[in-house]
């Protein structure tokens, strides 16, 4: 059996983007640390979730949803950060 060499599943990059983007809505919730943590996972969740679902749209391959999903909870977990540290500057 020959291997031509072509991907049959999701592009890598909208696997990565949920992974990315779960690990950084679980790290939003942590206070302090899980700020400078969750921010630049959010940004790859959402940079490789819009790239990769672009890829899949395109190529017609399955897993455009898994880059939009990975790209909403990267999204999401970016407004988390942004909503605590504009709530700790406010703050007393």
């Amino acid at each position: 059996m020959q291997d031509d060499g072509t991907r049959h599943g999701a592009p890598r990059s909208c696997e990565w983007a949920l992974a990315l983007g779960i690990a950084a809505l679980a790290c939003a919730v942590v206070p302090v640390v899980g700020d400078w943590v969750s921010a630049p996972l959010g940004v790859a969740a959402l940079g490789l979730g819009s790239f990769g679902s672009h890829v899949a749209d395109r190529d017609g391959l399955p897993g455009m949803w898994h880059g939009l999903v990975g790209a909403l909870l990267g999204l999401t977990a970016l407004a988390a950060v942004l909503f605590s540290v504009a709530i700790g500057a406010l703050g007393p």
